[in-house]
């Protein structure tokens, strides 16, 4: 069931920030390379995008009209930042894409354009059961 309300609650955060929630809307650290770093796949065939394996921070989808997000990690600190879209882009998750844990002020994902389409059967994991449990006061009985 918390597997559930996570989800829920990742989804509600994207689709807050597609509707330009000004909370979601900060710039993510760092610019953006042209070049997909070694151990993240990023393939591209017509401006169509394929992000898989492990999410490096500055990844460049500016030229992409499609992206795909298969199984993907994006490393605890680290937005996925889908912010530089070309408008009218579609968005797909088609994996499970997991955020490392880290206490950090987030956010997970940063998400901004004209006219984009979310969708997909994917899953989004903020492993929100680690935060449940850092959350917890244990007392001794």
């Amino acid at each position: 069931m918390k597997l559930v309300s996570a989800a829920f609650a990742a989804f509600a955060l994207l689709a807050a920030s597609v509707n330009g929630s000004p909370m979601l809307c900060m710039e993510a650290e760092g610019g953006k390379g042209g070049i997909p770093k070694q151990g993240q796949q990023q393939s591209a065939s017509s401006s169509s995008c394929n992000l898989t394996g492990t999410y490096k921070k500055g990844t460049d989808i500016s030229s992409c009209s499609s992206v795909t997000i298969g199984s993907l990690t994006v490393p605890a600190g680290v937005t996925l930042d889908l912010s530089n879209t070309k408008d009218g882009a579609t968005i797909t998750f088609t994996g499970t894409t997991t955020f490392g844990t880290q206490k950090w002020v987030g956010p997970l994902v940063l998400l901004s354009g004209n006219s984009l389409t979310v969708k997909g059967s994917g899953t989004l994991d903020g492993q929100g059961a680690w935060y449940w449990q850092q959350g917890v006061s244990r007392a001794l009985l």
